[in-house]
């Protein structure tokens, strides 16, 4: 099948190499010939090079019979545009998908159908939510909620000497109580999906998938903080994903927040617009200001501002100085990330990763309701609603062989309220959502037994 990427940049690249590694084929269309050459001796793609809302470029890029027009340029008015010229004029196109950032085009809900597009993403909301998450759970590393099964999921690195350190699965399960699976490891760089007899080692990150019920008892256990809730909260610039933020928080958590912003003028719009919230005008590259606020002071710093740099400096500072928790967002450069995580910030918020891993989702559709990619990719978990017509129903997991491309970690029963971790006597019934994991490698298997 064939996809048409309008926009080689970042988000455009890693897109790409997610699809390209489905098997799918795919055709990048960029207006500037060096980000098109870049393409080409990245990935196995084509390139067109071209713009993006004229139709001749459109047609000659193959967007006729396409399975999906992505468009993530770094300018919403062509994302939106382009998106709208395919939907009018390719009608056989299968799905058109925009990112777009600004909410003045409409009226603020991006949700909705606009000029025939499928699909609208905004990375700075999606952004915005994904930190409101982390510092509603306390849970900083890799972290995602699966909302229908009610099952968080988390990754953390062993440390030496730790609890998990040179132990089996197994071993593991026994010394800790409660409903959670390691349902991944990364191991140099290499990720696989692990079973009972796999010895787990110092520098390993794994990822747990652990019932919401349970999830800060279990953190705690495996953090070296003896309490993780979050209380004081101090946001590092006044930039849009602040307003996000502070729109998706509740009252209560929004109380809590102190803003950081060195612009005057853009600490009183904020002060105008949440009366809730203490403003502090200020630049956190100012050592006496830190001192002064007791910025430090706080259960959680996230820096949010436009300056990737900045971001990492401000979090890593904060945990020099006593901070208890510190997040970090790149929102341009993702090469930092690795960077960010061995400088002791607790997590790393990617723009660029978040807004692919929201495309990805939704171009699985179906009774897929969610999707969560982890280790760079490499990994994979779905939230699947089981279907009446599904092959396994009625099967227990110790009769069915998935051949060792799948996992399935976690189960919230059908008209029930509990959720799961699921042994071989554990059957599977239409309308139980299930938790599966699986390499990306196995990603073709994985499709034509869900779909």
């Amino acid at each position: 099948m064939r996809v048409i990427i309008l926009g080689a940049g970042r988000r455009g690249l890693r897109l790409a190499k997610h699809l390209i590694d489905e098997k799918k084929s795919v055709v990048f269309i960029d207006s500037s010939s060096d980000r098109c050459a870049a393409a080409n001796s990245k990935l196995d793609c084509l390139t067109v090079c071209g713009s993006a809302t004229d139709i001749d470029t459109l047609r000659d890029a193959g967007v006729e019979g396409a399975e999906a027009v992505i468009a993530v340029t770094d300018s919403d008015e062509t994302n939106l545009v382009a998106c709208g010229i395919v939907a009018s004029a390719f009608k056989d196109v299968g799905m058109t998908v925009a990112a777009i950032r600004s909410i003045s085009y409409l009226g603020g809900d991006l949700r909705g159908d606009i000029l025939g597009i499928s699909h609208i993403v905004n990375p700075e909301q999606e952004t915005a939510e994904r930190i409101v998450g982390i510092i509603e759970t306390g849970i900083f590393r890799d972290f995602e909620y699966f909302p229908y099964a009610q099952f968080l999921m988390f990754t953390r690195h062993i440390e030496k000497g730790g609890i998990f350190d040179g132990k089996s699965l197994a071993q593991v399960r026994k010394d800790i109580p409660g409903r959670f699976v390691v349902t991944g490891v990364r191991r140099r760089g290499k990720a696989f999906t692990p079973f009972g007899d796999t010895i787990l080692r110092e520098g390993d990150e794994i990822a747990l998938i652990v019932d919401d019920d349970e999830s800060s008892e279990i953190y705690s256990k495996l953090s070296n903080l003896k309490d993780s809730k979050i209380r004081k909260i101090v946001l590092v610039g006044g930039t849009r994903i602040t307003r996000f933020i502070l729109a998706s928080m509740e009252a209560d958590m929004r109380r809590n927040v102190t803003l950081v912003e060195k612009d005057l003028s853009t600490c009183e719009r904020f002060a105008r617009d949440y009366a809730d919230i203490m403003v502090l005008n200020g630049a956190i590259t100012d050592e006496g200001f830190w001192e002064e606020e007791r910025i430090y002071q706080s259960d959680v710093l996230v820096s949010v501002t436009d300056n990737d740099e900045l971001n990492i400096i401000a979090a890593s500072y904060a945990k020099r100085l006593g901070t208890k928790r510190a997040v970090a967002l790149i929102k341009t450069n993702n090469s930092y990330i690795a960077l960010a995580e061995a400088m002791d910030i607790d997590g790393v918020v990617s723009t660029t990763n978040v807004t692919v891993d929201a495309i990805v989702r939704y171009l699985r559709g179906g009774r897929i309701q969610s999707l969560h990619s982890l280790f760079d990719g490499q990994i994979e978990v779905y939230e699947y609603e089981v279907p009446p017509d599904f092959k396994y129903v009625g099967r227990k997991l110790k009769d069915i062989d998935f051949r060792g491309k799948l996992t399935i970690a976690g189960v919230k029963k059908v008209g029930g309220d509990d959720n799961i971790i699921p042994d071989g006597n554990y059957q599977i019934e239409a309308g139980d959502t299930l938790l599966i994991s699986a390499a990306h490698s196995n990603y073709a298997y994985v499709e034509d037994l869900l779909t």
